[in-house]
């Protein structure tokens, strides 16, 4: 591991002792020990031109790191980051020394970050995407399916193209999804992801298949299971091409917030979408809420506009 080469030999080594503490005691990944001994050569370095000494530092050194860092352009997410290294190399320190101690970076608040409301699209903005897959060309016509698919069940693309043809039950017009920590769920899809699929799998997937024990259910020209990146370059080809600002996810967004708009309770969109959590979906009815806003402001007798 490389340290910074403004530190002092013994600083050098805390930097080294808190990366194996972080290993080996706390038990955190690599990517969070280089994260977290990275911030703590820097926070060293920060006092050192301070001309101060760590045992004598104490919450306003590590707000006034904090605004330095915010300062060099750090967002919310990454002072978070950062304010989690401190507490985890404090916690180190106090460890260290085998006496009971207050950790200071503890009692600074972390910052709260902005609610970043997930991009949609309207609707008929969805019916120009999905229109642009011709249906006469194999693999366009799976694209297609594919895509319908995600906004009529909001499933994420991972889960859909890990998908066999056995997670699809015909009878019930429903799919078996396997999500985040391999949890399943039974999800329900709308007439026309129905139809799709069952045009793609008559007609279409049988055309791709070279290996009869291939189980994927979408599958790319070479007969293999399709992937995620895949389906990325078509859906960007797609949506460049057509002037819609979007993404894949961005389906799966939407198909929450259509759901919402009508009138769908946000209980069931959480089951749909796999949410472990409640509040997790909640951030879509915010979205509705943004939506009666426009329309307010477009109609009311209230609003300020001229008509």
């Amino acid at each position: 591991m490389m340290t910074s080469p403004d530190l002092s030999p013994s600083d050098r080594e805390l930097v080294l002792s808190f990366s194996r503490y972080i290993v080996y005691q706390r038990r955190l990944s690599d990517k969070t020990r280089e994260v977290y001994s990275s911030e703590a050569e820097r926070y060293l370095v920060f006092l050192k031109k301070l001309g101060k000494d760590l045992s004598e530092t104490g919450v306003e050194d590590i707000e006034a790191y904090l605004v330095k860092r915010r300062e060099e352009g750090t967002g919310e997410r990454t002072e978070g980051r950062v304010l989690s290294s401190l507490r985890a190399f404090y916690r180190f320190i106090i460890f260290s020394s085998g006496e009971d101690g207050r950790n200071p970076a503890q009692l600074v608040e972390k910052p709260k970050e902005r609610e970043h409301l997930p991009r949609v699209i309207s609707p008929e903005e969805v019916d120009t995407l999905l229109s642009a897959f011709p249906k006469d060309d194999p693999l366009s016509l799976r694209d297609y399916t594919l895509f319908e698919l995600i906004y009529s069940s909001g499933m994420r693309i991972s889960e859909a193209v890990a998908l066999d043809v056995s997670s699809y039950r015909t009878d019930e017009a429903s799919i078996s999804v396997i999500g985040k920590r391999d949890k399943e769920r039974i999800v329900f899809i709308g007439e026309a992801a129905r139809n799709a699929l069952d045009v793609y799998l008559l007609s279409v997937r049988p055309k791709l298949l070279k290996n009869p024990r291939e189980t994927a259910l979408f599958l790319n020209r070479r007969g293999g299971r399709m992937t995620r990146q895949a389906a990325h370059k078509r859906f960007h080809e797609t949506v460049e091409t057509l002037g819609i600002d979007a993404t894949i996810h961005t389906l799966r967004h939407s198909f929450a917030s259509h759901m919402i708009e009508n009138g769908a309770d946000i209980r069931s969109v959480q089951e749909m979408l796999g949410h472990s959590d409640v509040r997790t979906t909640q951030i879509y009815t915010h979205l509705d809420t943004s939506s009666l806003l426009s329309f307010f402001d477009k109609y009311s007798p209230l609003s300020d506009d001229e008509s």
